[in-house]
């Protein structure tokens, strides 16, 4: 099996390499149940929200790699956090759904219930995600705010992806759609 070795916040990862459904290869980077990173991450996310001034009411996240790093930020920054699920549950009470699209998955809808929802409107709220690459998941919840009725006023993420070569060296983080997005590491495309 061919891997990447993944360095970031003093720690290292060895990464197994694998095809996307779109063909692109990449590092499978995931963040589910592996306690250090999750914990250096949110500590390293959180600073960054806060040394750049960004508002934080609560944290939304989609399932599943995502979930893990909203709860631990979450924990950090001392508010709540929701999730847009993949797939609609009965304990969902009055499910609302929204389109979107992620390098993995491809094409996907998202569902929430009414009361998470709820917590969402009018607030403040930071997207939270394990790895930043074409953007594509952060438009569609830019679309989903936008129709419910929040503002975003920054996405985090561990990883950002096939980062251009002058950013690794602006730790600070880079706009994207008008937003700041923040990470904690880079993970280059196969």
């Amino acid at each position: 099996m061919k891997e990447y070795t993944l360095k970031f916040l003093g720690i290292e990862r060895k990464l197994p390499l694998a095809k996307t459904p779109s063909g692109v290869t990449i590092a499978g980077f995931n963040p589910v149940g592996d306690m250090e990173v999750l914990t250096l991450a949110a500590d390293d996310l959180a600073k960054q929200i806060g040394e750049n001034g960004k508002k934080c009411d609560i944290i939304l996240t989609t399932e599943l790699k995502g979930l893990p790093i909203a709860q631990e930020l979450a924990r950090v920054m001392r508010v709540d956090y929701v999730c847009l699920r993949k797939e609609a549950k009965c304990y969902m009470v009055n499910a609302r759904q929204t389109e979107g699209e992620s390098i993995t998955s491809g094409k996907t809808n998202y569902f929430i219930s009414e009361l998470d929802e709820n917590k969402l409107i009018g607030k403040n709220v930071v997207f939270a995600d394990d790895v930043f690459s074409t953007g594509s998941t952060f438009k569609s919840i830019m679309k989903y705010a936008e129709k419910t009725g929040f503002e975003i006023t920054c996405c985090v993420a561990i990883l950002k992806e096939d980062m251009p070569e002058w950013e690794k060296t602006h730790k600070s983080g880079f706009k994207f759609d008008d937003v700041n997005v923040y990470y904690c590491g880079f993970l280059p495309l196969q």
